[in-house]
């Protein structure tokens, strides 16, 4: 875990004008790449001291976006807590834009979101525990982390969905308020705001190496293999599969939690990819519906899920992401199912567009980052399914290896192909 320096910090949220003193930084593909985002959202990162007895509060509006969360993290970057869009109760009495059959245009409605000191108790059951737009935040060395998250902003708005980023104003034990500058000189902690997670560059190789694999792309399998994340370690045994030491994974706890800097909103499944299995790598599955918000779309609708995207990462030991479509991009037939055809820009097949309906995901060009430039690694997300969607979404995953018979007919089927041969799929418009 490796502290970006503060210098370099500031130099980027300069360079990007999306920053200020008490949101420090941001992660992104065009700021700082790592962590293993989602290039269709934009993070923002706080880190600062919560004094015996102060609570702090956030002043804002909801953005024009498909989705807007806070989220607090310990030491080590676990998630604590979370207070999502549609958990915030707009000031004024007026309707929450994220709500299904809400107004999403005209002006945007204030909040006000409480950020606390939890005790144990609160946080084992926090929604229950929680009162009014109650965050809970825990720290035992007193320096807490938030992260604001901003997913798909409206066409035509910033990455900030339209709106100023929320303002923090801090109430101490005896009644004294402080924000702007007297806030952030007092409580920010900039050291350490962003800190670098990733796997050892050489450990990650040797891993990859294990003797007596079965694919000659190891990690990769063909076809790919489709893994739930439940928790880091078991994560990290996704690479024995395959090998002769496969059956250490049945000994790991598979106990479902957060991952560095996760949001407990979403919930993942990986696969790692290689293009010496072929040129270019196919994926059909149905599409599970979203509320489609990018081009303005004036009422949100109900659906299955809020947001699903499917990425291309290049290994645990560089956590960039080099692309990624998400649900508004990927276009279905009329029964609802897509195609996605992942391959590099000179791969391309000539019908791997819109008009043909399928859609295209770059792999780009570094690979595993790493070394291998075939390789790297594709997280299919999900992000918080409706109660009558719940039982096909990888939140209702219970172990490894049940990923195909949950999700049905929802789960991405992949194969390789050669470019020849998907061009052979008919439509070159």
């Amino acid at each position: 875990m490796t502290p970006v320096a503060s210098a370099e910090i500031t130099r980027v949220g300069q360079q990007s004008g999306l920053t200020d003193c008490f949101w420090l930084a941001t992660v992104s593909p065009k700021t700082f790449n790592m962590l293993i985002p989602d290039s269709a959202v934009t993070y923002w990162l706080a880190q600062y001291k919560l004094p015996a007895g102060a609570k702090l509060s956030l002043h804002g509006q909801f953005p024009f976006a498909r989705h807007m969360s806070f989220n607090s993290y310990n030491a080590d970057g676990m998630p604590v807590d979370r207070l999502n869009d549609v958990m915030i109760q707009a000031q004024g009495n007026v309707a929450n834009p994220y709500q299904a059959g809400a107004l999403r245009q005209g002006p945007r409605q204030d909040y006000v979101v409480d950020v606390m000191a939890a005790s144990d108790q609160q946080l084992r059951n926090a929604d229950a525990e929680r009162s009014g737009n109650t965050l809970f935040s825990q720290s035992a060395s007193g320096v807490h982390q938030l992260w604001y998250r901003v997913y798909v902003a409206d066409q035509g708005k910033d990455n900030k969905g339209g709106v100023a980023l929320p303002v923090p104003v801090m109430t101490l034990a005896d009644g004294q308020q402080l924000s702007g500058q007297d806030l952030c000189r007092q409580t920010v902690v900039p050291e350490g705001v962003l800190r670098d997670l990733r796997l050892p560059a050489e450990t990650v190789k040797q891993i990859y190496a294990i003797p007596g694999a079965s694919s000659p792309a190891h990690p990769a399998q063909n076809p790919p293999h489709w893994n739930a994340f439940f928790n880091p370690a078991l994560s990290v045994t996704n690479a024995l599969i395959g090998t002769p030491y496969e059956n250490l994974r049945s000994k790991q706890d598979e106990t479902r939690r957060g991952g560095f800097y996760s949001t407990l909103d979403n919930t993942y499944m990986s696969a790692y990819i290689d293009q010496r299995l072929g040129q270019v790598l196919v994926i059909q599955a149905k599409a599970p519906a979203t509320p489609h918000t990018y081009h303005n779309t004036v009422v949100m609708q109900a659906a299955q899920l809020r947001y699903w995207s499917l990425c291309k990462y290049r290994s645990l030991a560089d956590t960039a992401v080099d692309s990624c479509l998400y649900d508004e991009q990927v276009p279905v037939d009329k029964d609802g199912y897509y195609t996605i055809a992942v391959s590099t820009a000179g791969n391309r097949p000539s019908n791997a567009n819109e008009a043909c309906g399928v859609a295209w995901l770059d792999w780009g060009s570094a690979g595993d980052g790493i070394g291998n430039s075939a390789g790297g690694f594709l997280a299919y997300r999900h992000m918080m399914p409706s109660p009558e969607f719940y039982a096909h979404s990888l939140f209702a995953t219970k172990n490894p290896g049940d990923e195909e018979s949950v999700l049905a007919e929802y789960f991405p089927r992949s194969r390789y192909m050669s470019r020849a041969d998907f061009e052979k799929t008919a439509c070159k418009k």
